[in-house]
């Protein structure tokens, strides 16, 4: 009888054999809670576990493939699990082969309990298995949200739902897969707003990109550098993030962000150099130079990858550097300092994150330590400058990716003083991530970090906020 209804699921591919085929002593006892077994669903075809006897049931799970995220958001949200248990049972589901409804759903309590869940988890798993619908599953079945048009979420809205640590783990995919050519990544469009007596000056960049397999991506407006806007009482940017179905081709949303989603993904990139290229738990010191909303992300997602800290700070404001120092210490519980210098924040530091307007150099090589990691972020546009050449031309230089930073970046500059070429970019950050190339290889090499934001960074951080704002009635 097992057998028989072992063949029927297989037929129509709720369950992958393979996944059995790993072990033997795992193998589920076929007693499912819902299990559809022929080609569709009435109360004639579809069998429901109640005890040991199977019974009639009216729905079947769903059979989408889901992420171990995604199983792991699952068993956080709906199952009710704390974060670092839900992380060790998804790791363990998935490895299995056990990541839709209808695969889990072929478990029994006994079958959980092999795989060291605990009983009364296990129970709760089963009763609340229809809730683990994956984000792809979702978007197929939004055409109703689709007919009537996007969704708009407003500024408050994102900041509310969407934090710096949902980024990373998106943000560090999507680099690796732009290592491997798997991130169709547009270089920007940059349109200038000259100053006249009534407009401007003001920059828009537009970036965009898809990461092959995702189910949205992304395109986006991001105006910076409206400085009259201070005068005014207003912020001198803002942002829109357009999310689009990567199957039908339909608008999902309008995310009117602000600038926050930018920030949140350019935090991720820097916490991935953090957890990539410096020297662990040695380096104890990170300073800041620029305080404004950048560098309160870089801290925030430092601190998701390297716990304990210390940090220096320095901002020509010197308010706004004692405001960022102290918000920082209170939020993060770690010692912030605002100090006088430039030169005091580098002689003191590990690691330096640089995120200033880009129109001077911040920081000279003289001041810095020799095993230093320099971050930086504030280079995209080819009139900006954050590092000297003779920095970047006396480290190891890794690019987010080398075809832009060679354009907007901080290699543009080594690249036409003739101190740099090309070919003596050490990596790429997804190569290093994926493995194909070392990243810090001795404790006194000087490594620079040149982040200029890439459209898969802004595909990866629309498709997270999307699964998470998308939930909302």
């Amino acid at each position: 009888e097992k057998e028989m209804m072992f063949r029927r699921v297989s037929k129509i591919g709720v369950f992958r054999m393979s996944s059995l085929a790993r072990s033997t002593s795992l193998a589920p006892s076929y007693s499912p809670n819902y299990l559809q077994v022929n080609g569709t669903a009435n109360s004639e075809n579809v069998v429901k576990k109640k005890s040991d006897e199977i019974n009639i049931g009216y729905s079947t799970p769903q059979t989408q493939q889901a992420t171990e995220s995604e199983v792991e958001a699952w068993l956080q949200g709906p199952v009710g699990l704390m974060p670092e248990v839900a992380a060790e049972y998804a790791e363990r589901l998935v490895a299995d082969g056990f990541d839709s409804a209808a695969s889990i759903s072929l478990l029994s309590v006994q079958d959980l309990e092999r795989r060291r869940i605990r009983t009364g988890h296990a129970m709760t798993m089963l009763e609340r298995v229809d809730a683990l619908v994956p984000i792809a599953n979702e978007l197929e079945n939004s055409q109703e949200t689709e007919h009537k048009g996007p969704r708009f979420f407003d500024f408050a809205t994102i900041k509310e739902h969407v934090k710096v640590e949902d980024a990373i783990e998106a943000v560090e995919e999507a680099f690796g897969k732009l290592a491997q050519g798997q991130v169709d990544v547009p270089l920007p469009m940059h349109i200038g707003i000259n100053e006249t007596d009534e407009y401007g000056p003001g920059d828009c960049h537009i970036k965009g990109g898809y990461v092959s397999g995702a189910p949205t991506f992304t395109v986006k407006l991001a105006m910076v550098s409206f400085y009259k806007n201070l005068e005014r009482g207003l912020p001198p940017g803002a942002g829109v993030f357009v999310v689009v179905c990567a199957k039908t081709g339909a608008t999902l949303a309008v995310m009117q962000e602000n600038r926050y989603l930018t920030d949140l993904r350019t935090g991720a990139a820097g916490a991935l150099a953090v957890k990539y290229l410096t020297r662990g738990d040695q380096d104890k010191t990170i300073a800041f130079i620029g305080c404004g909303q950048i560098a309160k992300n870089m801290a925030r997602a430092s601190h998701a990858v390297k716990s304990n800290f210390e940090a220096v700070a320095f901002d020509p404001n010197r308010p706004n550097c004692e405001a960022f120092a102290s918000t920082m210490s209170e939020e993060l519980g770690l010692s912030f300092e605002a100090v006088s210098s430039a030169h005091e924040a580098c002689r003191r530091a590990d690691i330096i994150f640089t995120q200033t307007p880009g129109g001077a150099t911040v920081l000279e090589r003289r001041w810095l330590k020799p095993h230093a990691t320099i971050i930086a972020s504030g280079s995209d546009q080819p009139t900006k400058q954050e590092l000297p050449v003779d920095l970047i031309s006396h480290s190891k230089y890794v690019a987010d990716l080398t075809r832009q930073t060679a354009k907007v970046g901080e290699l543009r500059s080594a690249i036409q003083a003739g101190a740099m070429t090309i070919d003596d970019v050490h990596a790429e950050l997804g190569q290093i991530i994926n493995g194909e190339k070392p990243g810090r290889t001795s404790d006194n090499e000087l490594i620079v970090v040149d982040l200029t934001g890439t459209g898969g960074q802004d595909a990866a951080i629309g498709s997270v906020a999307w699964s998470k704002l998308s939930k909302l009635p």
